[in-house]
């Protein structure tokens, strides 16, 4: 598990598995899990893809503030997450609640995703 400290000082956790120059997707878990929802699914992509298994705030060990569990507010936390890792472009995975986040950050920022994958919306 690894760390990330957002520009708003909000850490999210997450996993990753794969080469860091692989085809970078980030998945997104639905409620009320975590990353570990991945976990079964990340041993078995192949290595040329760069996954990122988010603990999304208030989940797993990220951290739970107050606000911002909107599902625009959420989305805006993907799109950090790609930037504070340097991924310019990402297939896009949401799970259940997760899919909501990622097609509200798709529809914001549809340049950022090459393909957006919805499992169980």
């Amino acid at each position: 598990m690894a760390e990330l400290r957002l520009g708003s000082g909000l850490r999210l956790h997450y996993t990753e598995s794969g080469r860091p120059d692989g085809t970078p997707a980030l998945l997104l878990h639905g409620w009320p899990d975590s990353a570990f929802s991945y976990s079964r699914v990340l041993e078995h992509l192949p290595d040329h893809i760069r996954a990122v298994a988010l603990d999304q705030r208030g989940f797993g060990d990220s951290d739970r503030p107050e606000s911002g569990y909107t599902i625009p507010e959420l989305a805006n936390d993907a799109i950090a997450v790609l930037d504070a890792l340097g991924i310019e472009r990402a297939v896009l995975v949401g799970h259940s609640f997760g899919s909501f986040v990622a097609r509200r950050a798709v529809i914001a920022h549809p340049g950022r995703f090459q393909a957006l994958v919805l499992i169980g919306t």
